[in-house]
């Protein structure tokens, strides 16, 4: 075991990327901030946000569906149980009111991502 683990500390040693003279970014002049670090660079875009966003309104707008049909069904089969009723449209009009924020916040969401 600690053989292998020599090995994989042999294979994972930090070695300088492209630390030449002439290569700078804004925030660093005359460095470049691979050379210091030797970690990956994020490739962080309005893409990658937007999918991110979409996928969470997404589940936001699923839950709250889910929730609407469950409300729908309690209040079908209540019957007479004046309390049941009244529980279940109060479920329906939450889940309404969340399906409609989760929606509203996909739109804004993406008409600023699109105007950016």
């Amino acid at each position: 075991m600690i053989g292998f683990i020599k090995i994989l500390a042999q294979g994972r040693q930090l070695k300088p990327k492209n630390c030449g003279e002439g290569q700078s970014d804004a925030f660093n002049p005359g460095r470049n901030p691979e050379c210091l670090t030797n970690l990956p660079g994020v490739s962080a875009n309005t893409s990658n946000l937007q999918l991110g966003l979409s996928i969470v309104f997404g589940v936001a707008a699923s839950i709250a569906l889910v929730s609407l049909v469950i409300a729908a069904l309690n209040y079908a089969t209540a019957a007479t149980d004046h309390e049941k009723i009244i529980r279940s449209r109060k479920n329906i009009i939450f889940s309404l009111i969340g399906l409609a924020i989760a929606l509203s916040a996909e739109v804004m969401v993406l008409t600023v991502l699109d105007n950016i």
